[in-house]
């Protein structure tokens, strides 16, 4: 038996030939429906530990995201339970959102050959959103790993985060950090929601320390707190990540590692098709960031059923 997040569209009846599949939404996935489940395929929309795992009969658990902080990794290696996460799969749609949100910044400020892309995290994300940079003619400051900060990434015009979140990274954009960072810079965070903190950054946008800051996560998703929403240049609901590629990259991944860990010779090598890029439409970030203005309360729902296809809005 295998129980899959409902929402996690780009599996559906994809893996019906080799297990009796069950899809179910992120709430009603318990210890209760879990019982007899072999395997289970997930998002970051909650936490998956003792409390769902214990006494069930799960021996796999992937999530399709980048990040694992919302498994118990240690509860599962404890006991024998296989996790494995989606990394890199999101990589090129990451770094496809920076782009537009440097293009949006250079608006604002100076061409961005004149500016210098100060790069917390340069793994897989990070990685790719160095090779953009180097397009465009940034000058480059490199942080990695996240937990060596040094004083040299603060001469950057823009810090952009990509760093997962860990002991060492949580709130580690605080007020030391912000303070550190040049009048008039610019903060970037598509990483994750706690590594920032909130009232820190508030008082350094509403002191015209920062020149601004364009969030796609949040602190306490999707419960974020909206008053924070006027102060920044653009906000989206954490779909930085979530193209239709990035998407079936992910379920790749997670099928190819079913078949590893169930020795399922076909799944090992079984691919999905990439969609094609709606090319005839330019991405907007201004328009995302509209969207989600509208109706913030409505985070989970727009994040859901959120899908970009479009190539990068270079106007």
């Amino acid at each position: 038996m295998l129980i899959i997040d409902s929402e996690i569209n780009s599996l559906r009846g994809v893996l019906e030939p080799w297990f009796a599949v069950q899809y179910l939404d992120s709430e009603n996935i318990s210890k209760e429906t879990l019982k007899y489940s072999d395997a289970l395929i997930i998002r970051s929309t909650r936490k998956y530990g003792k409390e769902t795992l214990l006494g069930t009969n799960v021996k796999f658990i992937g999530t399709v995201t980048s990040g694992y902080e919302h498994i118990d990794t240690g509860f599962c290696e404890e006991n024998g339970i296989f996790w494995t996460n989606a990394h890199g799969s999101n990589a090129e749609s990451v770094a496809e959102y920076i782009s537009a949100a440097l293009i949006a910044i250079s608006k604002k400020t100076r061409p961005l050959n004149e500016l210098t892309l100060g790069i917390v995290g340069v793994g897989a994300t990070g990685g790719e959103v160095k090779k953009k940079a180097e397009n465009f003619g940034m000058r480059l400051l490199l942080c990695d790993p996240p937990k060596n900060l040094n004083d040299n990434i603060f001469d950057a015009d823009i810090i952009t985060l990509h760093c997962p979140l860990e002991k060492d990274t949580w709130y580690m954009v605080n007020e030391d950090f912000l303070k550190k960072m040049k009048r008039g810079a610019w903060l970037i965070n598509a990483a994750r929601g706690a590594i920032c903190n909130s009232e820190a950054l508030r008082y350094a946008l509403q002191s015209k320390h920062l020149g601004g800051a364009i969030i796609d996560v949040w602190e306490n998703e999707p419960n974020i707190d909206a008053s924070l929403l006027p102060l920044i240049e653009i906000a989206t609901p954490h779909i930085a990540g979530h193209s239709a590629e990035a998407k079936i990259n992910a379920a790749n991944m997670l099928v190819s590692s079913l078949g590893e860990y169930f020795n399922i010779e076909e799944l090992k090598s079984k691919t999905l098709p990439l969609p094609q890029k709606l090319s005839n439409f330019a991405y907007s970030i201004r328009e995302d960031d509209a969207e989600f203005r509208k109706t913030p309360r409505n985070f989970t729902e727009i994040r859901n059923k959120y899908q970009r296809k479009a190539e990068l809005n270079l106007r």
